[in-house]
Parts: C-alpha cells; structure tokens; sequence
C-alpha cells in the first residue's frame, strides 16, 4: 500500500520554545530549561503568557499588521423598519436591529467572536448578484437622511456597527481588526504546547512574557523587555509592509528617447 503523504501544518513556534526563551532571558533555565520561575506548572504561567499575547497583539494591531485582519459576509439582512431620517438600524454580537424588531442567529449573520472594530465595509443589495459597493465611515456620526436603497454610510460605536438603514434587504461584506484567541487546553493538547499563529514571533513574545513576570517582582528592567519586545513587533510588521509594497512597471512611450522599460521613473530593469 502506498504511504499517505505527512499532514503538513503551519511552521509556528509553540508557546512552550517561546517560555524557554523567556526563561534563559531571565535566568530561569539554570537548573533546566523548563524553569522554575516561569515553570508550565506554575500557576501563573498561563495568565502571564496569556496577558502577554494579548498586549503584543494590541501592539501589532495598532501598527496595522494584516494578521490581526479579517472579513465575514452576511447575507439578507432586514429593511429599516421606518422611513424617518433620523432612525437607524445596528449589528451587533447579539442581535440586528431594523430600528423596530431585533434578529438573532441563525435568521441573520452577527459579528463574529474574533471582532474587535470594522476597519472597512461594502454592500450590494440582497439576491442582486452583483458587486459589493464601498461603505463611507462617519466618525463624525450618521448624517440624518432620507432613506434609499443603500445604506451608504456606517459608525462604529456602543460596540455596534450603526447605519441609517436600507429600503431593500442587504448584504454587508465588512473587513475588521481581529484578535487571535488565548491559549487554552483542548483535549489532550496542553496550553503551552499550542501553536502561536503568528509567524516568527519568538522574540517578541518572549520579551513580552519576560516584562510581565518582570512587574510582578518589580524589577528595575520590565520597560527594557517592553522596548525590546516593541522593536521585535516592528520588525513583524516590517516584513508585512514590504510583502504590500507595489512597483509599477511601465513602458516608455514610443515617442520618448529610447526604448527601455522604466520602474519608478527609472530606465533600464
């Protein structure tokens, strides 16, 4: 019988190679690379690891790592339910609201559990079939105005994203910063042997975790940790900023001097 191919999975470091960097950064593996400060065992590992993620995750995010972005589609949600200008309509984690009735899940699509605020938005009318049209953000506030086929403008605030409602049913295809769960044990898989979804990170975490556990024993180095976990997370995002970077190729016209191609203005390749 032939041999099925290995399963392939994604090259991340687990949490546990990254607490061993955290525990020879704080001289905690002299005895053993599993530490005793920062032990798996301890009791307050796992929230230190935890707390940790989640302040390098904030760091990345307010850079714009594209990481900590996602999308969901919903599909069919309801009419406003009154033509006043000044009525809205919002989705939320619980429930839409038409500015009349709510609506739940399974009957509408909510904002997913990873959602923490839309960063874009689109829409096309429901069974139309067609292309979504871009969504303007009002930071300002939702203008009053009269309604039509489009919801045209949405707000984000009270955790909610607000609108000034559509006369036809819409879809909504919306682009949002997310965050990446904490590290738990599932099944026979310990919290630390999870994987950390994002790639390279090594250093950063570990000096994150290192600062944590460098404020509960008030030593004088925790901001240096913090400084130099800012500097790893920037490199991350670095590698993110040149995959993004865009290099228009174009030809010289005929009627130019010579016939070579330009990239950025300049002849030659």
């Amino acid at each position: 019988m032939p041999i099925p191919p290995p399963s392939i999975t994604a090259p991340y470091d687990t949490l546990d190679s990254i607490l061993n960097t955290t525990r020879i950064r704080m001289n905690d593996a002299i005895q053993s690379l599993g530490g005793e400060i920062l032990a798996d065992t301890q009791v307050y590992t796992q929230q230190m690891a935890n707390d940790a993620w989640r302040k390098m995750q904030a760091f990345l995010a307010n850079l714009g790592y594209s990481r900590l972005k996602n999308q969901f589609i919903g599909t069919a949600y309801p009419v406003v339910a009154s033509t006043d200008p000044s009525s809205q309509t919002y989705l939320s984690w619980t429930n839409f609201f038409d500015g009349n009735s709510f609506y739940s899940s399974p009957s509408v699509v909510l904002i997913p559990q990873d959602f923490i605020c839309p960063l874009r938005m689109w829409e096309r009318q429901t069974g139309s079939n067609s292309s979504f049209q871009p969504m303007t953000l009002a930071p300002d506030g939702l203008p009053d105005c009269q309604k039509t086929a489009w919801n045209r403008f949405f707000e984000w605030r009270e955790d909610a994203i607000y609108m000034p409602g559509s006369l036809y049913s819409m879809d909504l295809r919306v682009e949002y910063a997310a965050y990446l769960q904490d590290f738990i044990t599932v099944g026979p898989v310990y919290w630390y042997q999870q994987p950390v979804p994002i790639m390279r990170c090594r250093s950063a975490l570990a000096n994150y975790i290192a600062a944590e556990a460098s404020w509960a024993r008030d030593d004088v180095d925790a901001q240096s940790f913090v400084d130099q976990a800012e500097m790893d997370c920037r490199l991350i995002f670095n590698n993110d900023v040149k995959m993004k970077q865009r290099h228009p190729v174009s030809r010289r016209p005929y009627g130019g001097r010579g016939g070579s191609w330009r990239l950025n203005g300049n002849s030659g390749y």
